[in-house]
């Protein structure tokens, strides 16, 4: 691979990485009906923005996404009894609004003591990837096997890509995860360093061999080594999201959060 192009918008991901990169984080907000996030380039503007429904719990169950007044998409979570999302399903698509009710994805798990030694992620049924717990030492080190299969409708053929992940951790917090393509023969060590609260503090992503024209980041700021800074309201919530890379800090989102 020449040229590796990443989504700025992969790396808000980033920061919920408390307990595996692999999984999505459980993120609760008691006693909160919506949650508004909008959304920028790091200029300031973007015009992006968000509305989140949470149940009982507190757990995201609807969430829309428009641009300026425009409604771009609508989708539904639907979860099991440990708090992992079972399906998303797309109510509003502004590419195609006459599908409706449309399950976009769904998850399979097994689990070992709470934790997830079986993940399946089924976008159709010829392309899905299955993640499997092969190794725990000790519950500081986890290993991962992934495979990916995408189904090539032209050819009639599926494409296979496996990798092999390494979760190290200290204090039940993630600080290095490696990924080692098992196609492409490479590696990539990802190093998360966390503030005293637990926060993502900074990310630092070191590649082997290192890809021949360097790292593109598009829809954003973003880079293989940047930190992130936080204001929070009262009630510890992010309410302003910065990324910082090199000395410059860029506005990347903001949230209000409402009982009503």
């Amino acid at each position: 691979m020449n040229k590796l192009i990443i989504s700025i918008l992969a790396l808000l991901f980033c920061i919920g990485f408390t307990n595996a990169q692999l999984f999505e984080s459980k993120q609760f907000y008691p006693n909160v009906k919506t949650i508004k996030g909008k959304y920028y380039s790091g200029t300031g503007g973007g015009g992006y923005w968000s509305i989140a429904k949470l149940d009982t719990l507190g757990r995201t169950f609807e969430e829309e996404s428009y641009r300026k007044k425009r409604l771009l998409s609508r989708n539904n979570f639907v979860y099991n009894s440990n708090n992992d999302k079972l399906y998303q399903i797309q109510t509003f698509d502004v590419n195609n609004p006459n599908r409706i009710n449309d399950t976009i994805v769904r998850y399979q798990y097994k689990y070992q003591e709470n934790r997830i030694i079986y993940k399946k992620i089924v976008y159709n049924s010829n392309n899905f990837t299955d993640l499997e717990l092969i190794e725990n030492k000790g519950d500081t080190i986890l290993i991962y096997r992934s495979k990916s299969y995408y189904f090539r409708p032209k050819t009639n053929t599926t494409d296979v890509y496996e990798k092999i992940y390494t979760l190290k951790y200290k204090n039940e917090l993630l600080i290095r995860s490696e990924e080692f393509d098992l196609d492409e023969n490479s590696k990539e060590n990802t190093y998360f360093y966390y503030y005293p609260n637990g926060m993502l503090q900074r990310r630092k992503i070191e590649r082997e061999p290192e890809p021949e024209f360097g790292v593109v980041y598009v829809g954003g700021p973003g880079s293989d080594d940047m930190s992130y800074k936080y204001k929070f309201d009262k009630f510890g919530r992010i309410k302003k999201l910065y990324y910082i890379i090199g000395k410059k800090k860029y506005k990347i989102a903001t949230y209000k959060y409402y009982k009503k």
